[in-house]
């Protein structure tokens, strides 16, 4: 048998060769290295003469000016420097997102510095915006709105934000809005036409008022754990869905010790100079538009007190999860003015005394097939009650549902 004749090895493609990643084309590499933190975008202008311009050109810029990592690829003594030259050689290239994590921020001049290099951004066409404060230590933004016909997305994290920063009319194409951890102790009111999207995480807002919030498009919003005051929202027609998580720490107030913002001092601005008709909703009826809703609270002594007093009509809610503060025995006044007030409502879901994710009971309750009660939605098929224990304080909910024809 003549021997077997041995196949030739391909050449593999160098770095410096004509296939490899030499054959990608600029604009994908320059997409790549908007993924990439701008220290390591910055080295690849050694790796040839291709490469010398091409981080130059990348759709994204991340940058962590922090002194303890910047001052290792070769930039000046501060941090803030490197970032000042980076954005000199840059130009105004376009930018589909910047995210700027920033510490040791702490005078005047790094303020002036961090708000030139925001206005420097938005002249570049940037899409998503991301600022995070790590230290969480106070730093203030510029008390002027943002100008931007291309932003669509801002992330914000331990900022602290003023009224006109909050004005985002100039941004008609904004439809994302992230905050977390921010303070908006001077922030009268947060505006935008366009907004989709809005999360507010553990954010301390107005305590001698309430800040107002204009989103008249809004589809879905997350209030998590907010301090201090409740906000009031106006209408919001186009909502689809809502979570809101109360604290014990929103109960803080500097004009009253009623946390209900109901109180009988008529001086108290902090209750009574919310809107100009106290007798509407301050919270319920702004979400009453929604078809999904979640409410969780560690207390009702709070603003839900006064809105369920005038509680209004949810015409197109469909789901529903409440906690046992709105599972109060032995009236359970929120609850059954919920029910009430829902007509078409499909699914209610029951947190009681356990706060998940994971939890030990659950169990669903049923109409019986003959009865139903006239007093809650005829679309309501069934109740799902999530609890670790099934306890005296459990048992009063199940009985109380029983009051509907619903049972195990």
């Amino acid at each position: 048998m003549p021997p077997r004749k041995m196949r030739k090895k391909e050449p593999v493609a160098s770095f410096g060769s004509s296939g490899g990643i030499d054959a990608v084309p600029d604009g994908v590499l320059e997409h790549i290295l908007g993924f990439v933190p701008v220290e390591e975008a910055v080295r690849t202008c050694v790796l040839a003469r291709r490469w010398r311009h091409l981080w130059k050109s990348a759709t994204g810029l991340r940058i962590m000016c922090d002194a303890r990592n910047l001052q290792q690829v070769g930039s000046p003594k501060e941090p803030w420097e490197f970032v000042d030259h980076l954005l000199r050689l840059r130009g105004h290239a376009p930018l589909e997102m910047f995210e700027l994590r920033f510490s040791h921020f702490h005078d005047d001049d790094d303020e002036l510095r961090l708000n030139r290099w925001l206005r420097h951004v938005m002249v570049g066409q940037v899409q998503m915006l991301r600022l995070e404060n790590i230290g969480h230590d106070g730093f203030e933004l510029d008390d002027l709105p943002l100008v931007s016909r291309h932003l669509t997305k801002i992330e914000l994290v331990g900022i602290d934000l003023n009224d006109s920063f909050c004005d985002f009319s100039a941004c008609p194409s904004l439809e994302h809005l992230e905050i977390n951890t921010c303070y908006l102790l001077s922030a009268k009111k947060i505006s935008s036409e366009s907004l989709k999207r809005l999360s507010m995480t553990s954010c301390d807002l107005g305590r001698e008022f309430r800040t107002l919030i204009h989103v008249p498009n809004l589809a879905s919003l997350r209030l998590d754990s907010h301090l201090s005051r409740a906000p009031v929202f106006e209408s919001m027609p186009s909502l689809q869905e809502a979570f809101v998580r109360v604290t014990h720490e929103n109960a803080y107030t500097w004009d009253c010790d009623d946390y209900s913002g109901d109180c009988d001092d008529e001086d108290c601005y902090s209750c009574h100079g919310i809107i100009d008709d106290n007798n509407k909703c301050v919270f319920l009826e702004s979400l009453s538009e929604a078809q999904n809703l979640a409410f969780l609270s560690e207390s009702l002594t709070f603003i839900f007190e006064r809105d369920l007093k005038l509680c209004p009509t949810f015409s197109k809610l469909k789901t529903l999860l409440l906690d046992d503060h709105w599972c109060v025995a032995p009236d359970f006044p929120a609850l059954n003015c919920i029910l009430k007030n829902a007509p078409v409502l499909e699914k209610l879901t029951l947190q009681l005394f356990s706060k998940g994710p994971k939890h030990k009971v659950e169990m669903i309750g049923r109409y019986h097939p003959t009865d139903r009660s006239a007093g809650i939605s005829e679309h309501l098929k069934a109740i799902e009650v999530k609890c670790k224990v099934v306890g005296e304080e459990v048992h009063k909910v199940l009985k109380f549902l029983c009051t509907f024809d619903i049972c195990k």
